[in-house]
């Protein structure tokens, strides 16, 4: 079966209900007596379904749609298809049904395919503004709306020349009717967005395939007939102020590059370990300030080791930097029922029921698999009720997986290009108070959505959207971008401009944007400050060429190591969306009882912390590479050095099972040769 390649339409007129005459609001779906499905006394059911997006009714909508974009953007793409990610919001299609139902067999009055075995079987597409009784009866009646949407930023539906906004259209062959004016415009590529979506490679392996591509080019620009009018810039939304003092500090460059609370790799001796980061604080050496930072091992219960100080970032990983490994019993590996932190038998690992292999090694893999499906909101800022029995309280932040988002700060999307970005502006949770329900409350972001975009500029050229490439320079302030987020572009643009007469800027596609968490690949790092770590020994190479990508190419998204380390014959797993009360509480029994995650800059006593500690019995094992730029030197049969000392490392037996990078990335992206040569011809950069 075909690949698809999933299109994401970002504008949408839909309405799920209207004012009918001043007073009533009416559901622009089909009426309560339409979906009753009863039968009548003769067993005849006629009455109207909403159809899933999973059910090929809905696929079969979708592609054709997918298929009239691409023949008009003249997209041409060999290997794939392309198919809706969804219908645009609060569209939704639903199915007219009528069947004859007589001693419990259905008869068959209708010999059409289309009747599926009934005496009929439409589809329908309501959600237009008119009403419900203004419904689309085929993809071809809804494409010239879909192509307004993409066309005409202006919203006005006079614009519009499908069937239900133009209805004099029809009439143009009839002598007298009055036809509108219609002028060329160009289609602009920047008003859709080709997304890799997760969700959709859940619901079928057949539409959408793992990490998706680059944004198909066009051959050439076309024209189609539309009306033509100006199309208004979009508004940013206000960066938010900072309410604490760590939210302010975690908004600069160059400064703590990791967050209390957060689940790191560190380095522990010649092997690497998993931890959560308690606390931070920073030193003066006379010259410059030394940022340090306690680090808790995560380990079984009742097994806690002291905590450890680093202070270096070239000690530290991002949990997202690489994959999950494999268990080192490997007896947990084959489990059908995957092992949890919370319910493992740590019993039966110590009588070796499971193989020979490291407790503490698999006691923190699973305690960090548990963590990286939490999220905890943190920060009350105010609380509303927008309707009776309806709750919402609005955050400052949120704990995701093993990150610490704030508002104000940026965040990698699952879905768009793959350096697509939401400046993160409120973290809402909404709850419906109800005796009888103990359901978790659901929890949506809202924030501006912005895509990295490169345009041709040479040395001693300008243009308004590019940073300021000179070191210090006064520009203007930004008041919607985090300082982070142009002072990264300022020290890459300041490479490749010279190298490659080229530069990028962040530019905004979709403002004041609600996201669900899943939607949420993880926190944004300065590629400028990230990669000389992840890629030590090419970054430099790559910078003098002015080929600096984002640092997200190379990593995960949470909820990839819920089936990361699982053999392919075993099913792939739901990915786990578990509030947590407090960030401790995520941890568990991984931390040593008592053990809290500290805020502030305060240095801790020195009896909090064991400097001398560099690793246990259980963690003496080197990494088989420390990097994705390290995994392409294995792949082709090189040799890999620790980041540490630079010495060859022939590891050991554990940490092949333990950091076995090279296989894992199979599984998840960004760790192997082949991934290390798509993303460097990406252009997204």
């Amino acid at each position: 079966m075909a690949r698809f390649k999933p299109i994401y339409i970002r504008r949408s007129d839909g309405k799920l209900e209207l004012l009918v005459k001043g007073k009533r609001r009416e559901t622009n779906a089909p009426t309560p007596d339409q979906l009753n499905t009863t039968a009548d006394k003769y067993g005849v059911s006629d009455f109207y379904r909403e159809v899933g997006v999973e059910e090929m009714k809905s696929l079969d909508w979708r592609r054709k749609l997918g298929g009239m974009i691409a023949r008009e953007m003249r997209w041409e793409e060999k290997e794939y298809g392309y198919i809706l990610l969804a219908f645009p919001e609060n569209y939704r299609l639903y199915e007219h049904i009528k069947k004859t139902v007589k001693d419990g067999k259905t008869e068959v009055k209708s010999k059409t395919h289309a009747a599926g075995g009934n005496d009929r079987q439409d589809a329908y597409l309501y959600g237009h503004p008119a009403g419900r009784k203004k419904r689309y009866r085929s993809p071809a009646d809804f494409f010239p709306h879909i192509l307004w949407l993409l066309t005409d930023e202006s919203g006005d539906p006079d614009n519009c020349g499908c069937k239900l906004c133009s209805p004099e259209e029809l009439e143009a062959a009839i002598p007298g009717a009055k036809v509108k004016t219609e002028k060329p415009v160009k289609l602009d590529r920047d008003t859709i967005r080709v997304a890799s979506a997760p969700s959709l490679q859940q619901r079928s392996s057949s539409i959408a395939q793992q990490g998706g591509g680059p944004t198909p080019k066009l051959k050439q620009e076309p024209t189609v007939t539309a009306k033509s009018v100006s199309m208004p810039a979009l508004n940013p939304t206000p960066l938010p102020k900072a309410r604490t003092p760590d939210q302010q500090l975690d908004r600069q460059y160059f400064n703590f590059m990791y967050r209390p609370g957060e689940l790191v790799w560190f380095k522990r001796g010649q092997a690497w370990g998993l931890g959560a980061i308690l606390r931070r604080w920073s030193t003066n050496n006379g010259r410059t300030d030394q940022y340090q930072y306690s680090v808790q091992p995560l380990s079984y219960p009742n097994h806690g080791s002291a905590a450890v100080v680093k202070s270096t970032d070239f000690e530290f990983r991002p949990w997202l930097a690489w994959s999950v490994p494999k268990f080192t019993h490997d007896g947990l590996n084959n489990l059908l029922e995957p092992a949890h932190y919370d319910t493992a038998d740590w019993v039966g690992m110590t009588q070796k029921r499971y193989g020979h292999g490291e407790m503490e090694v698999d006691a923190s893999i699973l305690a960090a698999k548990a963590v990286d499906g939490t999220y905890t909101p943190f920060g009350i800022v105010n609380m509303s009720q927008p309707e009776p029995g309806v709750t919402e309280t609005h955050y400052n932040g949120l704990f995701l997986g093993a990150e610490k988002l704030w508002v104000g700060d940026p965040a990698r999307l699952q879905v768009g290009t793959g350096t697509d970005i939401m400046i993160l502006h409120d973290v809402v949770e909404r709850k419906r108070a109800s005796p009888t329900s103990s359901a978790q409350p659901s929890l949506h972001l809202v924030g501006d959505i912005y895509t990295l975009t490169s345009v041709p500029l040479r040395q001693g050229e300008s243009n308004p959207n590019v940073p300021s490439t000179t070191q210090g320079a006064t520009s203007p302030p930004n008041h919607f971008l985090p300082a982070r987020l142009l002072e990264d572009l300022r020290d890459r643009n300041a490479r490749s401009i010279p190298a490659r007469s080229q530069a990028s800027y962040w530019k905004l596609i979709a403002p004041a944007s609600r996201l669900g968490p899943e939607a949420i690949k993880g926190r944004w790092y300065e590629a400028s400050l990230l990669l000389p770590v992840l890629q030590r020994d090419s970054y430099e190479t790559m910078a003098r060429k002015g080929e600096v990508q984002e640092a997200g190419l190379w990593m995960n998204a949470r909820g990839d190591c819920v089936s990361g380390n699982r053999p392919a014959h075993l099913p792939r797993l739901p990915k786990p969306n578990v509030r947590k009360q407090t960030r401790e509480s995520a941890f568990g029994a991984a931390l040593p009882p008592g053990v809290m995650v500290v805020e502030g800059t305060v240095p801790p006593r020195s009896e909090q912390v064991d400097p001398a500690m560099e690793g246990g019995e259980a963690m003496q094992i080197d990494p088989k590479f420390d990097s994705a730029e390290d995994a392409a030197a294995v792949a082709s049969g090189g040799n890999s050095g620790s980041a540490a000392t630079g010495e060859v490392n022939d590891g050991g037996r554990a940490m092949e099972d333990f950091m076995d990078l090279e296989g894992s990335a199979d599984l998840l992206p960004g760790f192997g040769a082949e991934y290390a040569s798509q993303a460097s011809q990406g252009g997204y950069y």
